[in-house]
């Protein structure tokens, strides 16, 4: 295993010169733009992969442009190159590995096995979706790859479509809703906000003149175009995530030179140019039109900022909307989880420790480990010191091992899939906040199977805010389009969960799952997610 921090190492492949190192790799394959839901169950399977030699680096393989990329309508990005960079990691990916596609497209699918998989990258492991293709005209698909693979001994992984209410995701049907203006479905389908992360450049300063200062944002030729409109959109800047109103389009009331993002961020002033902004956009408001007059754009820019700021940031009507989720200790029975870690731990380090000492270890593992509140590092070399364990491992690599084998045990209470599909099913909006490392936290919640139950997953490890701090609760109600007061948070932790949910406005219910003596004052409180449905 790698340290515990690490940078995802990029290369870009040709056959005149390779630049890439040859060691033992576990590769996924695909284009992956968007990372959406699937792509992520693919590539799950390429990631924590162990060898009886030792560790097999998780890598992705794709292109620097997929085939269609040449046709004349290319405007197929679903994000942008940082964004996908961080998609990676979050999963744990530690190579990207590029190849420009007129390098590999007259490869015969027996070629591209046998000198890119197994001759070149020394593939042990590949993982596919269902409808892989691969080779001169499209030629291989996942049984090619399956008869090719075995006589090399490369173990291969077919992953089976991934549904969303009963509907199999595809970046070609991603594509397909967001040039229909259809965010919201987008969204759930990627398991991430469609975001703009575009850099800001200059323009007419229209906006300023009307007291409705803009950021503008053109859209880059490959990138996929969203149905030309006006959308309510969350904004971050500076840490901070806010309501905004987006224009896509070309502006036809002041005309453009091409397609291009035009935002107005509530409660700022600044300068933001030449910056790189994330602008998520979460409804449609309206198409985009032409207005006779500028005074008449302007009315028009502040009815679609007072609508944004209603369904973002207004005052809720009382109804339930939305239900958050904390994670550890809310839907998942986290002692349990760790418990069955140590029991992988304590087989491949201490495989001759009595079952008793074994249960002993285990305990004061669990208790010392804090509910996870701990510096990992230090918590693993104090039990390096504290047992005299000469012959451990780097203790940054039984961390990083710990941030992949942990999330596998993950151990859901019975009722937390059930609760999900049934608020789901009652039209609220369902979702996840939860502190910790992005991939510890982000691969408990694909490998629980709930992320394509969710609507929002919102990882601290990820935002760089971390509960209590109301910022995280926000930006979660923000990204959903629903004002905070329309939320009900549920979590176990009293300061972090209720006390952060209180801070942002939602309505916090505290989960007692363990029956502590512990209670919250004018706060609901359950003790089974079922009791849940007493309190909508």
């Amino acid at each position: 295993m790698h340290s515990a921090s690490y940078k995802l190492k990029t290369y870009i492949w040709d056959r005149e010169n390779n630049i890439v190192p040859k060691y033992p790799r576990a590769v996924a394959l695909g284009i992956f733009d968007g990372v959406h839901l699937g792509h992520r169950a693919v590539i799950q399977q390429a990631v924590g992969i162990d060898l009886p030699e030792g560790h097999a680096a998780s890598s992705v393989f794709t292109f620097t442009q997929p085939a269609w990329a040449y046709k004349d309508n290319g405007a197929w990005e679903l994000m942008s190159a940082e964004q996908k960079k961080a998609a990676f990691k979050g999963l744990g990916v530690e190579e990207w590995i590029q190849a420009d596609f007129e390098a590999v497209r007259d490869m015969t699918p027996e070629e591209f096995v046998y000198d890119l998989l197994y001759k070149t990258l020394d593939a042990r492991r590949v993982c596919c979706g269902f409808n892989y293709k691969f080779g001169k005209d499209r030629r291989g698909d996942h049984d090619t790859l399956l008869a090719l693979c075995a006589p090399l001994g490369i173990e291969v992984c077919v992953v089976s479509p991934v549904l969303r209410q009963g509907k199999p995701i595809s970046a070609t049907g991603i594509r397909r809703l967001i040039e229909a203006g259809d965010v919201e479905q987008a969204t759930g389908m990627l398991g991430h906000p469609f975001t703009l992360d575009i850099k800001v450049v200059g323009g007419q300063r229209l906006g300023h003149l009307l007291g409705t200062p803009t950021i503008n944002q053109p859209l880059p030729p490959n990138f996929v175009r969203p149905h030309y409109g006006v959308y309510a959109s969350a904004v971050e800047v500076d840490g901070r995530v806010t309501h905004g109103v987006t224009n896509i389009g070309v502006r036809p009331t002041v005309g453009a030179q091409g397609p291009l993002a035009e935002t107005w961020i509530a409660d700022f002033e600044g300068d933001l140019y030449g910056r790189n902004v994330p602008v998520s956009l979460i409804k449609f408001l309206r198409p985009e039109q032409k207005f006779d007059t500028i005074e008449a754009l302007q009315r028009q820019i502040l009815r679609d900022a007072e609508q944004a700021w209603n369904l973002v940031k207004g005052q809720s009507d009382g109804k339930v909307r939305a239900v958050l989720f904390d994670f550890d200790d809310t839907l998942q029975n986290r002692p349990i989880a760790f418990l069955r870690y140590c029991d992988f731990f304590f087989n491949k380090y201490f495989p001759h420790l009595s079952k008793q000492e074994v249960e002993k270890r285990s305990h004061e593992m669990l208790v010392r480990n804090n509910d996870g509140y701990v510096n990992y590092i230090d918590y693993f070399m104090s039990l390096i010191e504290d047992w005299g364990w000469e012959d451990a491992p780097p203790v940054g690599d039984i961390y990083r091992e710990y941030q992949f084998r942990f999330p596998e045990y993950v151990s859901l209470f019975p009722q937390a899939v059930e609760v999900i599909e049934s608020l789901r099913r009652r039209g609220m909006l369902v979702g996840i906040i939860t502190n910790g490392p992005s991939l510890t936290q982000n691969r408990k919640l694909d490998v629980s199977g709930l992320r394509p139950l969710l609507d929002i997953a919102v990882v601290s490890g990820d935002e760089q805010v971390h509960k209590p701090d109301p910022e995280i609760f926000r930006r979660a109600a923000a990204r959903l389009g629903v004002p905070c007061g329309s939320c009900i948070y549920v979590g176990d932790h009293i300061v972090n969960d209720i006390g952060g949910a209180l801070a942002a406005g939602m309505r916090p219910v505290y989960i007692n799952a363990y029956d502590k003596d512990e209670h919250v004052e004018n706060i609901p409180e359950i003790k089974n997610l079922n009791e849940l449905f007493e309190l909508i």
